[in-house]
């Protein structure tokens, strides 16, 4: 049996195709047909139902894929460990944020690129239930986010730095020399806001649950580069969100919100009792230095 026998089989498993998973592993459909057939010639079994529609797991397939995938994992923290012997020399990083963090993201990423050429950075940007997904199929090192209501007993979570949720305007707007507004005081005024289910939003909308309502909502996008656009154009256009991800912006102004309940700490989730890369390590040391927030530098970092 061979490591690359296994990335086939996974690969297939994954997709439901011979010819999506030939496609992705740039090899011919015809060698992974016979990779895989051998595969199961090796083993005695039949890994998969083969029809000219689709393709599917067997019971024995199904049950041979998380093994595959902890042996194809080992071996990849086999190598995570030999490239980081080497000093950072070699190597991917897999790197999942949630939208709203992303914004954070830019210049540890430039500066990361710059310092280590060799490390190859793979950025995945989800909701916060798939990249927790991600995490725990090993698919991702480490996940951003601001910190969740609820985490899997499987990831360990720690905050980076404290946050709040803040409200955003313009500087033409009516409200920009406010020190700080209360929510009573936005309902006059067009939102734009974060999608439902994005983090600045799920925090928005359970601090004014009740009075949702009394909001007038114009438009929800889950992109919060076009957020502060629209906003910096408009007169009367606010938004609340993380008031890390328009820190130093221009043209707009954050006011702080009038509310007791705005915590929003920027935080970062492994999987627990797994081996956490130089890279990954590396990665959120830099993000923690380049960040004027009030950050403690982790003892694992």
């Amino acid at each position: 049996m061979e490591l690359r026998q296994l990335r086939y089989f996974v690969s297939v498993a994954e997709t439901n195709s011979f010819s999506e998973a030939s496609r992705l592993l740039n090899i011919t459909q015809s060698t992974l047909s016979q990779q895989v057939k051998q595969l199961e010639n090796e083993l005695g079994v039949i890994l998969f139902e083969r029809s000219s529609h689709r393709v599917c797991l067997t019971d024995v397939g199904e049950a041979f894929l998380p093994e595959a995938r902890r042996t194809l994992h080992a071996a990849d923290v086999c190598i995570d460990r030999m490239n980081d012997i080497r000093g950072l020399k070699a190597g991917c990083l897999n790197i999942g944020s949630t939208f709203s963090f992303i914004p954070l993201l830019k210049d540890t990423v430039l500066l990361f690129m710059k310092e280590y050429p060799d490390i190859k950075l793979n950025i995945h940007c989800h909701d916060m239930e798939t990249l927790m997904r991600m995490v725990k199929e090993r698919e991702l090192d480490v996940a951003l986010s601001y910190k969740p209501t609820s985490i899997s007993p499987e990831i360990e979570s720690h905050i980076l730095f404290d946050n709040k949720l803040a409200v955003v305007v313009s500087e033409q707007h009516p409200l920009a020399d406010a020190e700080k507004v209360r929510c009573s005081d936005l309902r006059c005024f067009p939102f734009v806001m974060p999608a439902k289910g994005l983090q600045a939003r799920n925090a928005f909308d359970l601090l004014t649950r009740g009075s949702e309502s009394q909001f007038n909502v114009r438009l929800e996008i889950n992109e919060v580069n076009v957020i502060i656009d629209l906003v910096r154009s408009s007169k009367f256009l606010v938004t609340v969100i993380s008031q890390a991800a328009v820190s130093h912006i221009p043209g707009i102004k954050v006011i702080t919100l009038d509310h007791p309940n705005t915590q929003m700490e920027g935080s970062f989730h492994i999987l627990k009792d797994s081996y956490t890369k130089r890279s990954t390590k590396e990665f959120l040391k830099m993000l923690c230095e380049n960040k004027s927030y009030n950050i403690a530098l982790l003892d694992m970092l």
